[in-house]
C-alpha cells in the first residue's frame, strides 16, 4: 500500500513536469528565477547570491550547453518561414500548433534552470537541517524504548498516518523544485521542520518492524 502511495506522488511529480512548460512561458519562468534570487540576496547577502547563481548558470551550461543538447532541441524548433508556409497550407492552426512547441522548449529550459537554482539552495540548508533530522530519528527511537521499556502501546493507526504523512511530506521539496512560481529560501528549513513530526511518530509506533 505505502509502495502505491510513493508510485502514485511520483507519477504525479512527473506529470507535472511535463504540464508546466504548457500552461507557463519562458518569460515567466525566468522571471520567477529574478524574483527568487532577489529573495535569496534578502536571505543570505549579495555574495552568496552570487556565487549561487554563477554556479547554477555554470551546472546549467555544463549539461545542457556543453554537451550540445540545447543545439540538439533546436531541431525540433520550427522557424518563422517554416510557420507561415503551414499558415497558407492549413490555415492559422497551424502557427498556433508550432508557437507551442517553440514556447515548450524554451519553457522547459527556464524550468530546468530554476530547478537547478533550488537544488543549490536545498543543498546549501543540507548542512544545518540533516542534524536536525538526524535529532529527530534519535527522538522517535527514544520515545520508542520508553514504550518498550514501560509496556506502552504502540498506535498501529498513528505509525500508519504517520508513514503515509511522511510521503507526503517527502515528495513537498520535489514539488518545491518544480514549482512555477518564486518560493522564498526558508521553505526548506520549514519543510525540514514539519518533516519531523511524521518521522518521530513513525518511529515511536513501529512495533513490529524495527528491533527494540
Amino acid at each position: 500500500m505505502l509502495f502505491k502511495h510513493v508510485f502514485l506522488w511520483v507519477a504525479i511529480c512527473f506529470a507535472l513536469m511535463l504540464a508546466i512548460p504548457i500552461v507557463s512561458s519562458p518569460q515567466v519562468m525566468w522571471e520567477n528565477a529574478r524574483t527568487e534570487l532577489g529573495m535569496i540576496e534578502t536571505a543570505f547577502g549579495t555574495d552568496d547570491t552570487v556565487a549561487l547563481a554563477k554556479s547554477a548558470t555554470q551546472t546549467y551550461n555544463a549539461i545542457f550547453i556543453d554537451t550540445g543538447l540545447i543545439q540538439k532541441t533546436r531541431g525540433a524548433y520550427v522557424s518563422r518561414e517554416e510557420q507561415e508556409l503551414g499558415e497558407a497550407m492549413v490555415g492559422g492552426a497551424s502557427r498556433a500548433v508550432t508557437g507551442l512547441t517553440n514556447n515548450y522548449l524554451d519553457t522547459f529550459a527556464a524550468l530546468t534552470y530554476v530547478m537547478i537554482l533550488r537544488v543549490m539552495i536545498f543543498m546549501s540548508w543540507l548542512p544545518f537541517i540533516l542534524p536536525f533530522i538526524l535529532a529527530a530519528i534519535g527522538e522517535g527511537v527514544t520515545r520508542r524504548k520508553i514504550k518498550y521499556a514501560t509496556f506502552g502501546q504502540y498506535g498501529a493507526a498513528l505509525y500508519a498516518g504517520a508513514m503515509h504523512m511522511s510521503v507526503l511530506i517527502l515528495i513537498l521539496p520535489v514539488l518545491y523544485l518544480m514549482a512555477p512560481l518564486p518560493l522564498t529560501p526558508f521553505f526548506i528549513p520549514f519543510w525540514a521542520l514539519i518533516a519531523a513530526i511524521p518521522v518521530i511518530a513513525s518511529i515511536a509506533n513501529a512495533s513490529q518492524i524495527l528491533p527494540r
